[in-house]
């Protein structure tokens, strides 16, 4: 038997049966090096060391703790603007949360975090304002998976540790796919609101000094994002010390201005964090070694030489992709798709003469319908969780929140001037 086979074999029964991700990862590698008998196993230790001591992902554990820092004081401040803005459209709570939720990613870089902070906020209130239940969790999970598009996205960074590509031009081509599709579900809200009578009688009206002590408020939080992408587009940080400052400005909000933060929450976020931050970093260092051995046994080219033999239209290539990466994200956490994924897909993109940057953002679009689709749908289980009710409670309003953000996605993969114009822009 191919001792690449024995990879994936080893691989989908370590999945099927319910192993964590990592393990399972670490041990088809383990499996590949036993069955061929070299090199010495202990190569993989090397090699998972590597992976996870690279100065680039040393970014991932501070803006996971900036995002659990923020919570404190920035999150309500950055939701009462949100409602002000979009206080006079039809279900102009279910607009704001999806503009929180946008403002949020662009602090924490999390999606699950964005949904469970801005969720325990608004999560009863929109209950209470005649959304249902399916209608709501769909809002929460899918405007906190569109930090996974708008800077700073933890898994950007990731794609661009394992492909080789500008952290900063992923964090400014996210922009334009994050933004358009929040509009799309901000209309899709509307939409449904009115349809239903959701939220009818019940706009705040605003005075001018109303107006400007909520953006005020709100300026702060805001400077984070401004900071950290303007900082790494000016060359005047590197995306690893942007990190570091955006934890130690959101600590200071807590602490110093908000005054929001005690002890005893400062102990729980840095715990929280700590653990997520480990969780992520064993994934990427144990899918280190799987990489080299995937790229040493010729497996993306074995691929490509597979896929285009079937056929040599990149748009029916393109669609396979699609197709591909939203399948996998149903059952598979999106760091690990990149993880594996990629390896064998960017070879194939750069020689069809896709921007691999294009590809990256069209990819972690693509992935956040992962978010909200079952059986994984970590988004949608964290909404689920903060309502108090069962995922099966939520079908099938939360089918349109589906469709939304997969015609998003497709709409990043076929028009790249979307993701790519502001990337000129800036260059």
């Amino acid at each position: 038997m191919d001792p690449v086979v024995i990879i994936f074999i080893v691989l989908a029964l370590g999945l099927i049966s319910g192993i964590p991700v990592a393990f399972c990862i670490g041990m088809s590698s383990m499996a590949f090096l036993l069955y061929q008998g070299y090199p010495d196993p202990m190569v993989i230790v090397g090699r998972m060391v590597d992976g996870a001591r690279s100065y680039s992902m040393m970014a991932l554990p501070m803006f996971i703790f900036a995002g659990a820092l923020m919570a404190y004081g920035s999150t309500p401040r950055l939701m009462r603007l949100a409602n002000m803005l979009v206080s006079r459209v039809p279900g102009g709570l279910g607009a704001a949360t999806l503009v929180t939720c946008g403002f949020f990613g662009a602090v924490s870089g999390s999606g699950v975090a964005s949904t469970a902070a801005i969720g325990g906020i608004v999560g009863d209130e929109m209950l209470k304002q005649g959304y249902g239940r399916g209608i709501t969790a769909g809002i929460l999970a899918g405007g906190g998976v569109m930090a996974t598009l708008i800077p700073p996205s933890l898994v950007m960074v990731i794609y661009a540790g394992t492909t080789g590509v500008s952290v900063g031009d992923m964090f400014v081509a996210g922009i334009g796919p994050g933004l358009f599709i929040i509009l799309l579900l901000i209309l899709m809200n509307c939409l449904v609101a009115k349809h239903r009578g959701i939220g009818a009688g019940t706009r705040v009206i605003y005075t001018s000094a109303d107006r400007i002590k909520i953006v005020l408020d709100a300026l702060l939080p805001l400077f984070m994002p401004i900071m950290i992408i303007g900082g790494v587009l000016s060359g005047a940080l590197t995306p690893t010390e942007s990190s570091v400052i955006a934890a130690v400005y959101a600590l200071l909000l807590a602490v110093f201005v908000y005054r929001e933060m005690t002890l005893k929450d400062f102990l729980k976020a840095t715990s929280e964090s700590v653990v997520t931050s480990a969780i992520i970093l064993f994934i990427i260092a144990s899918a280190t070694p799987f990489g080299w051995l995937m790229a040493t046994q010729n497996v993306p080219q074995l691929f490509t030489d597979a896929l285009l033999s079937l056929t040599t239209n990149p748009y029916a290539i393109l669609a396979v992709f699609f197709l591909l990466l939203w399948i996998l994200g149903c059952f598979m956490e999106t760091i690990c798709i990149i993880i594996l994924v990629t390896p064998i897909l960017f070879p194939i993109v750069t020689s069809m003469g896709m921007d691999p940057v294009h590809f990256g953002v069209a990819m972690m679009a693509n992935l956040a319908v992962g978010g909200i689709t079952p059986p994984l749908s970590v988004g949608l289980f964290t909404a689920c969780r903060i309502l108090h009710c069962r995922i099966e409670e939520t079908f099938p309003d939360v089918l349109y929140i589906v469709m939304v953000i997969t015609v998003g996605a497709a709409v990043t993969f076929a028009w790249p001037d979307l993701s790519m114009y502001l990337v000129g822009v800036f260059k």
